[in-house]
């Protein structure tokens, strides 16, 4: 290896840290309530200059783009996991929770994006992808019979919103189980009729 190379290599490993502790540094602020912090609270936290942070990000919409993919991570593995039940009762209950899992690990990033994303494109696109992804993996477990039911559909689509969760944990101010509670009995009481 040249000395060129080694000196490059240097390079880009302290940029990938520099990278990562500002994307680290935005997750904490904003898991500590800081619904917005500004480029120079991210440069504080993370230990870097206010240079650093926009030779790493060409402005915050970047920044926010990486935080979506960080926080992605942080969930796939629950959301991903997969429904073998032959029962789609089951299976939909087994989704539920997992949602349920995903709302709790994201709660103060979702509440911040929700506050912010019509001042961002990067936040508005991606809100709008999880409400389709989301929807799609309830249409996915219902029986056929079931899917022209609009209210019904609706219905556990709203039973089954982050908005209903936050309602529930932070205005209503139940613990995670309470909601959880209280988010089946909804679901269980829409289906209570359904007949499949």
């Amino acid at each position: 290896m040249t000395v060129e190379e080694i000196t490059t290599d240097g390079r880009k490993l302290r940029s990938e840290d520099s990278k990562r502790r500002i994307v680290s540094a935005m997750l904490q602020l904003v898991r500590e309530g800081r619904m917005a912090p500004t480029a120079e609270e991210v440069a504080k936290r993370a230990e870097v200059g206010l240079r650093t942070v926009f030779r790493r990000f060409k402005d915050m919409e970047s920044l926010y783009a990486e935080m979506s993919v960080a926080i992605n991570e942080k969930v796939d593995s629950i959301v991903d996991a997969s429904l073998d039940s032959n029962d789609w009762r089951e299976n939909l209950a087994g989704m539920v929770d997992r949602r349920l899992q995903v709302y709790e690990v994201i709660m103060p990033y979702r509440v911040a994006a929700e506050a912010l994303k019509f001042q961002s494109t990067v936040l508005l696109n991606r809100h709008m992808e999880i409400v389709r992804e989301e929807r799609q993996r309830l249409l996915t477990l219902l029986p056929e019979s079931l899917l022209d039911d609009r209210p019904l559909i609706e219905g556990l689509e709203a039973a089954l919103s982050f908005d209903m969760w936050n309602q529930l944990r932070n205005d209503q101010r139940l613990n995670a189980e309470e909601a959880g509670a209280v988010v089946s009995r909804i679901v269980g009481s829409l289906l209570a009729d359904a007949n499949s």
